[in-house]
């Protein structure tokens, strides 16, 4: 039964001096968890990270246990010579070039004293496995993105380099790319392309790569990636292929007394960062974006599809592992209390994959000069 709470009731349920009630309430509220269940807990989240990375970024890379990649390189090309039946056939020898994919480890833990597992409380717990997650999520899209954006060289060991996209001869490892239907490219071809913003807009980024990975024999739809605070920029372009998503029933587009201009619609579903499409002319361009991404940078590639070999960049993992987060138990001399704190670890690295053709990227700037990104 409701009782009005008078003076007396009140004094009676305060707490005596020396009792500290924040104490009191994080004894009660504690949910004594089992070692199991921690992991369990852990277990669902990783996997579902796991997945998540692949469904999300599987379109741009593949996954690799090779430490280097070795492909041809190019150069001058001539029309294979004519014969006759005493003419003896001369030896072609190809050149190859290579480059080395870094492997790095990292790792957070959940845990700590004996104590921890029997006192914690399940929201705390989960607090800590998403900010886990959203950390190793933080890791690898940064790196993977990193790469994709600069045109950076990076020593590994003595004389190995971990290298970008065509970039010219900025760099240590110079790759001519093959020549492609008649043209022939030399060392000075570069992919990293600075656009002029004083007379340029967003939509000659997109067609300048577009080209840059048409002239190597990639073909349309390419994949786009493009800074979030640019959206507005890319949805005003004439050319652009607005979303339009599925409700199940007809629907009617209202262009508000509009008398004149295209504007064209797509019906599909938005997933991964997907805003729109860009008719290019080399073809049509799929736009994605991404706050990691400054804005006035933009770069595309062909997917081949999920983690094909062909992708853009190649995930080195270790064969024993494979690919995303994975735990570790530390134990404990302990018999009651014989885990100590669960290890979660992520060990790879990323690279440029088979094909250093396969990407492009764009800066749009005053005067046109290339800059590299700082990926966030």
């Amino acid at each position: 039964m409701a009782e009005v709470i008078g003076p007396l009731t009140l004094l009676n349920k305060a707490l005596p001096t020396g009792v500290d009630g924040t104490r009191i309430a994080e004894w009660q509220l504690r949910d004594g968890l089992t070692y199991a269940e921690l992991v369990n807990t852990m277990a669902l989240a990783i996997g579902a990270f796991n997945q998540e990375m692949v469904a999300r970024w599987g379109w741009m890379f593949s996954l690799t246990e090779e430490i280097f990649m070795e492909y041809p390189n190019g150069g001058s090309v001539s029309e294979m010579p004519e014969i006759t039946d005493v003419d003896d056939i001369t030896t072609l020898h190809g050149t190859t070039l290579g480059h080395m994919i870094d492997f790095k480890h990292y790792g957070r833990a959940i845990g700590g004293s004996k104590f921890y597992f029997r006192d914690i409380r399940s929201a705390q717990v989960m607090a800590a496995v998403r900010n886990l997650v959203l950390e190793g999520q933080w890791r690898f899209e940064k790196k993977l993105l990193t790469r994709f954006f600069t045109n950076t060289e990076n020593a590994i060991g003595s004389s190995g380099y971990d290298v970008p996209f065509v970039r010219g001869t900025g760099g240590s490892v110079d790759f001519a790319p093959p020549a492609y239907d008649g043209e022939a490219f030399a060392t000075s071809h570069d992919h990293f392309l600075g656009v002029n913003d004083d007379t340029l807009s967003p939509a000659d980024s997109l067609n300048q790569m577009a080209e840059t990975l048409q002239e190597h024999g990639h073909e349309a739809p390419f994949t786009a990636l493009v800074s979030r605070t640019d959206i507005a920029s890319y949805t005003a372009l004439t050319k652009w292929v607005e979303i339009v998503e599925p409700v199940g029933a007809p629907m009617m587009i209202d262009r508000g007394g509009e008398t004149s201009g295209n504007q064209m619609f797509v019906t599909t579903n938005r997933e991964m960062g997907k805003i729109g499409y860009f008719q290019s002319d080399y073809g049509l361009v799929e736009v994605r974006a991404s706050y990691r991404i400054p804005t006035l940078y933009s770069g595309m590639t062909k997917s081949y599809g999920q983690l094909d070999a062909r992708n853009a960049l190649a995930v080195r993992v270790h064969p024993d592992v494979g690919f995303g987060l994975y735990l570790l138990p530390e134990t404990t001399n302990d018999d009651k209390y014989p885990i100590k704190k669960v290890d979660v670890l992520q060990e790879f690295g990323i690279g440029v994959g088979q094909d250093r053709t396969n990407g492009a990227v764009a800066y749009l700037v005053s005067g046109g000069v290339f800059a590299n990104p700082t990926i966030s």
